[in-house]
């Protein structure tokens, strides 16, 4: 399994992506904690480095939160990264383990 943290994240945060060489199509989990402050975060997929999007969990649904919460991820998009927007006074954590 590869684990990937983003720590302590707080909206207008720069984050910076997992990159190709350590993405590849997986399967996983992402659990995003911590405090939050009104903010959202998401988990983005992009294959350009420049255009993100959100991605889905298996069933369909955006892997977006607002409190702590666990998704379950299969993706193969060549980057990840999380994404916050709004609230203040964030400190989120969010940890991505895939294997595949």
């Amino acid at each position: 399994a590869r684990v990937v943290t983003w720590a302590g994240l707080a909206t207008g945060d720069t984050i910076n992506p997992i990159t190709p060489a350590h993405a590849r199509p997986a399967i996983g989990t992402v659990t995003m904690e911590g405090t939050w402050g009104g903010s959202t975060v998401v988990l983005e997929g992009s294959n350009d480095g420049t255009n993100y999007f959100t991605l889905k969990n298996p069933q369909g649904t955006a892997i977006s939160a607002t409190g702590d919460a666990l998704f379950e991820v299969s993706t193969a998009a060549l980057y990840i990264r999380p994404g916050s927007s709004a609230g203040s006074g964030d400190s989120v954590n969010v940890i991505l383990a895939m294997r595949g």
